[in-house]
């Protein structure tokens, strides 16, 4: 288990952002601790396996940073922060290749017995990816199964608005850093709130003053397949981010799943492809929650309940 002292330098590297989970891997196995490893000698990090052209701009940047301001502002923020030597990291995410040494998170990331569904589509869907949505996800979630997307505009802004409306729980994983100025896009500000005030949770593995650059959102991606025993995937066109997340989903040996859709739409491109190649075709929620083996899982008191009301209703 990780010490302070480790969890305070992860913080460290993570905002020196080229030094990525298999170079500080390296760093963890040559140095006693991170805090060694953060002020080491030009020579001891080439030892360590570091190019010089790189120890040359860590040592660089190092010398303007602090560590303590960052502290500050994250108290301040309110954002909280788990590595991966930490006993509450994700035990899902250490199951999968280059696992991101740090989580910045707001809300409540928390380890559950319930199996999570990853929802994914099109930016720009049809009215038909949105009644699948209200069809589907109600009854999923009164299980308990928590909904885990990206926190874009079109399906995974109506997944995660049809989970609070569900008082359900969901996880945004965010293609930039936490702080309210970065979030991507700023129009689902709003919407984060909703997500955290309901007990869920936006997480991002960027240090919190990171820009929605291009080249996070594959990245982002992997963590959204990554947290999730399966992937669904509602509307894409045959190139999408998407896509890009249900190929996750098969690397990291995850269920992919895929609502059909018209052959005479593209957007039903990627999911009609996607089920010619071995995906699970579903156009019920209990296929989904087969698949997720839900009804081998015991009843929360709260699903009794409703279950209860729900016969007292019908007599």
């Amino acid at each position: 288990m990780n010490n302070n002292n480790d969890r305070e330098y992860h913080l460290g590297f993570s905002y020196f952002n080229k030094i990525g989970p298999t170079r500080l891997k390296r760093l963890e196995n040559y140095f006693p601790n991170l805090k060694e490893a953060f002020h080491a000698q030009h020579s001891d990090l080439l030892l360590a396996g570091l190019p010089t052209k790189l120890i040359s701009e860590f040592i660089a940047w190092r010398s303007s940073f602090s560590l303590n301001h960052v502290l500050q502002e994250l108290n301040e923020k309110k954002i909280k922060f788990v590595t991966w030597q930490d006993k509450n990291y994700p035990s899902i995410l250490r199951e999968i290749p280059a696992s991101p040494p740090i989580l910045y998170f707001k809300g409540q990331l928390l380890e559950r017995k319930r199996p999570r569904l990853a929802v994914v589509g099109s930016r720009k869907p049809s009215i038909y990816a949105k009644r699948i949505i209200q069809k589907l996800l109600p009854k999923i979630i009164n299980r308990g199964i928590e909904i885990v997307s990206g926190l874009a505009l079109g399906v995974d802004s109506w997944a995660h608005q049809v989970v609070i409306a569900q008082q359900g729980i969901t996880l945004a994983i965010l293609g930039s850093g936490l702080d309210a100025n970065r979030l991507y896009p700023s129009s689902n500000r709003s919407l984060a709130e909703n997500i955290i005030n309901c007990g869920g949770a936006i997480i991002s593995e960027f240090s919190p003053n990171t820009p929605p650059a291009k080249q996070n959102f594959p990245q982002r991606n992997r963590l959204i397949s990554g947290l999730s025993q399966a992937t669904l995937v509602i509307e894409a066109k045959a190139r999408s981010g998407a896509l890009i997340t249900a190929n996750y989903a098969l690397e990291q040996n995850r269920e992919v799943l895929a609502v059909p859709g018209s052959i005479f739409s593209e957007l039903s491109e990627g999911p009609n492809n996607l089920i010619s190649q071995g995906a699970q075709s579903v156009s019920t929620a209990e296929d989904i929650l087969e698949i997720l083996a839900v009804e081998n899982i015991p009843l929360t008191t709260t699903e009794l309940n409703n279950k209860k009301a729900k016969k007292l209703r019908l007599i």
